[in-house]
């Protein structure tokens, strides 16, 4: 197996997390940054924090990210680890074409500033769908996706299946606090740019049980 523990891989493997233990304080570098402590995340809870994030809870539209996906990345074989550690960071933003196929992707691990994360920091959001910021891998398609994900309701999602031009995804949580909003702000704001002549379907996921999960 490529990883240890979850935690050790996990932190290994963000930059995010990396820069806060370089501020000294973790506690007071999370806050710095808008990330937020959480308690014990359910169903009902994560149904709370889609509406103060604005994602809302529409059926087919805003999703839960099993614990089970991090098994999934960690079964990886050693040449696709660093694909795996894109797909385990927090914050995510990814394009899928017509053929569920990842053409465009945004990473936390990748984006630069502080004391916010910059997702246009060379202007590749200012086209749709946007430059890619991290290298755009086979590792997880839209269709392999699906199985990870759950309804806001607690329901197993079994396929998925889209027939958008573009399909977009955003991982995004509470525990990530302000950069969560960031981040959904700008997928929206992206999403603004598609051409009125194809079809783009946005999905939103949220990952606060995964995150707790791998010890962050």
């Amino acid at each position: 197996m490529a990883f240890s523990s979850p935690t050790h891989w996990f932190v290994a493997s963000s930059l995010l997390l990396t820069s806060l233990s370089l501020a000294g304080c973790t506690t007071v570098a999370e806050g710095v940054y808008g990330m937020r402590r959480t308690d014990a995340v359910d169903f009902p809870q994560v149904r709370e924090y889609a509406q103060d994030y604005g994602v809302g809870v529409a059926p087919g539209k805003s999703f839960v990210l099993d614990i089970s996906y991090f098994e999934f990345l960690k079964r990886q074989p050693l040449r696709m680890q660093d694909e795996a550690k894109n797909h385990a960071q927090p914050l995510q933003l990814l394009y899928y074409n017509r053929a569920g196929q990842l053409i465009s992707y945004y990473v936390n691990r990748y984006a630069g500033g502080f004391p916010n994360l910059d997702w246009n920091q060379d202007r590749q959001m200012e086209v749709f769908p946007p430059i890619s910021q991290a290298p755009p891998d086979s590792l997880l398609s839209f269709a392999a996706l699906a199985p990870f994900l759950r309804t806001v309701d607690g329901s197993r999602v079994q396929a998925m299946e889209s027939f958008a031009d573009y399909t977009i995804v955003v991982f995004w949580s509470h525990r990530m606090g302000r950069q969560s909003k960031r981040l959904l702000a700008a997928a929206k704001q992206n999403l603004q740019l598609a051409p009125s002549t194809q079809k783009a379907y946005i999905l939103y996921v949220n990952n606060d049980a995964y995150l707790r999960h791998i010890g962050l």
